[in-house]
């Protein structure tokens, strides 16, 4: 009996790992910073990955789950069913000519929608000291984004 319940142990264990493991299978590749007016809302490992023309970076943190408490992404359900469980932080950067558009999703949001235009490369980071927002070029805040390899 205490075999079979040992046994039956070690397959949840194996079978929790794989589940977990399925979940995500992108690896924390990089180490990014992310600050915005003096706030950091990231300085840890996180997954990064850039193609031709843009880049992007997830801190691989943030849990989205459908009404049957299932993680969004390994169950179907509309959007506006959706709840954040535990924050994270993701988002992307656009470059073009020199000059990228940086959107985030604000520490907290399902969708990458705090865009930010006019960031400029220095060594490993974009910056722009007066980013305007897109939702309001009046305003305009204090925007680094770096990544290094690890």
């Amino acid at each position: 009996m205490q075999r079979l319940a040992a046994m039956m142990s070690v397959a949840f264990l194996l079978a929790l790992a794989a589940m977990n493991a399925h979940a995500d299978s992108r690896a924390l590749n990089a180490k990014c910073s992310l600050k915005i007016d003096g706030t950091t809302y990231m300085n840890s490992q996180c997954h990064f990955s850039s193609t031709a023309d843009s880049d992007n970076f997830d801190d691989l943190k943030l849990v989205i789950v459908c009404p049957n408490g299932r993680n969004a992404a390994s169950t179907d359900c509309y959007g506006y069913e959706q709840r954040v469980t535990r924050d994270g932080v993701f988002g992307y950067l656009f470059r073009e000519r020199g000059v990228a558009r940086f959107c985030w999703n604000g520490g907290s949001q399902r969708k990458a929608q705090d865009c930010y235009e006019g960031l400029r490369k220095t060594g490993a980071c974009w910056a722009n000291a007066r980013a305007p927002s897109s939702h309001d070029p009046k305003q305009t805040s204090n925007v680094e984004l770096c990544a290094w390899r690890l």
